[in-house]
């Protein structure tokens, strides 16, 4: 009896810790996503994720986006391409995440007629949340905001933001 009791209170206290075990082992190494409800507003984005550690994530993306005035006399676009770090406080790819980004952005700017083009480096913070569903834990879906702070020389163009608010309505794949 006192055996039983034992192996009975050993698999109790075990059980979180398999239990996190076997979280860790089912779940995915790396997500790949898009976002689709924001190409309906000429932002194009994805984005690859792996994890690197227990809690933390390596990922790169990838954003096009291009703005119209109502009288079409102004457009700008931006072309990003960013490395992005995540750190998970529970176990990396689900869950919240805190993270940062910094990585390469184009930017050009058409003013009835006259066009500006530049280049800088870029640098964000992200705060996400990211579920992974479905049997295998393969369906990833992200919400997220962040801000982009983009280094460039505010004189240069007219009517481009160089601080601006990110938004992120995902859906991917992990394998």
């Amino acid at each position: 009896m006192k055996m039983r009791s034992l192996l009975l209170g050993a698999a109790a206290a075990l059980s979180p810790i398999m239990s996190v075990a076997a979280q860790q082992s089912s779940s995915p190494s790396n997500v790949i996503s898009i976002q689709p409800l924001s190409a309906m507003y000429t932002l194009y984005a994805g984005e690859f994720e792996r994890r690197v550690g227990q809690n933390v994530t390596l990922g790169f993306g990838g954003t096009f986006v291009k703005t119209e005035s109502d009288d079409n006399t102004q457009e700008a676009s931006y072309t990003s391409g960013d490395i992005k770090l995540r750190y998970y406080p529970g176990v990396a790819l689900r869950g919240f995440s805190l993270g940062v980004s910094g990585g390469y952005s184009s930017v050009s700017e058409t003013i009835t007629g006259t066009e500006n083009t530049g280049g800088a480096p870029n640098f964000g913070v992200l705060l996400e949340y990211q579920w992974l569903l479905g049997a295998r834990s393969n369906m990833a879906v992200t919400l997220g905001a962040g801000a982009k702070k983009l280094f460039v020389d505010d004189n240069d163009f007219v009517d481009v933001f160089s601080t601006y608010p990110t938004g992120r309505i995902s859906i991917g794949w992990g394998f």
